[in-house]
């Protein structure tokens, strides 16, 4: 399909369906389909979401990961740590989801030590009471930086991810209803045997249905968050549809 064909059929199809429908409909296509992955990253890579390209690490930064997996989470002890390396968090954190059978959770919350079960919706819109996390390093890390205290309306935001014969092509979008001085603060990542969760409602959203303790903490700023600068705003009273054909089509 032509690009210019693709963005007529996003915009057509755009007005089909009401608010987060699109937002489901959208993830449901590209990651939840039996679409070739090479076709998936032509289309992805033909839109304005942000990019991060296959995760490559050289020998020392896989040496480096693995002593601080083995010494900060194999212990499986729950304590909390800080991360101090040259290469950005975000690989540290990709580099164990995919190699050591993680996923993460992320929040302003510092003080967890035991997670339960919670009311909520699954990315599709389903209901479930689980656990939420994320196979994703940068997702969860927005999700622990933004701050959420006194925050009123929506956060808007979307993860895709294909897999290529490098790795792993990821693709987002983020918003929030304001740009305040406030908007970020330092948060906590938590980690978890993946092998606890199953699937949620999109490729890189898994849920537990029953309490579960993390195995580490990781303490992180807004500094480790590699799109803060980059994050858009919405208006409240924007509609998701619009917000959607935005993080599509047009430029940062």
């Amino acid at each position: 399909m032509r690009s210019s064909q693709w963005r007529s059929f996003l915009l057509k199809g755009a007005f089909l369906k009401e608010g987060y429908a699109l937002f489901i409909k959208v993830g449901e296509i590209i990651n939840k389909t039996g679409m070739l992955n090479s076709i998936k990253k032509f289309i992805l890579d033909r839109t304005r979401l942000l990019k991060l390209e296959e995760l490559k690490l050289s020998e020392h930064a896989i040496e480096e990961f693995d002593e601080m997996f083995l010494r900060n989470i194999s212990s499986n002890n729950g304590s909390i740590f800080t991360y101090n390396s040259r290469y950005p968090l975000y690989m540290f954190l990709n580099y164990v989801i995919e190699k050591k059978g993680l996923v993460v959770h992320g929040s302003n919350n510092s003080s967890i030590n035991r997670f339960e079960p919670r009311n909520s919706s699954l990315f599709n819109g389903k209901p479930i009471k689980a656990v939420f996390a994320s196979s994703d390093g940068v997702w969860s890390l927005f999700f622990a930086v933004v701050n959420r205290k006194g925050y009123v309306g929506s956060i808007r935001n979307l993860c895709l991810s294909v897999t290529t014969n490098k790795g792993k092509k990821r693709y987002y979008y983020f918003s929030t209803n304001n740009d305040a001085p406030n908007r970020w603060t330092d948060g906590t990542i938590y980690f978890f045997s993946k092998t606890l969760f199953k699937q949620g409602g999109i490729k890189d959203e898994w849920v537990c249905e029953t309490e579960l303790e993390p195995l580490a903490k990781l303490t992180v700023t807004p500094s480790d968050f590699p799109f803060r600068d980059k994050v858009r705003v919405h208006k409240e009273a924007e509609s998701t549809v619009k917000t959607i054909i935005k993080s599509l089509l047009l430029k940062i």
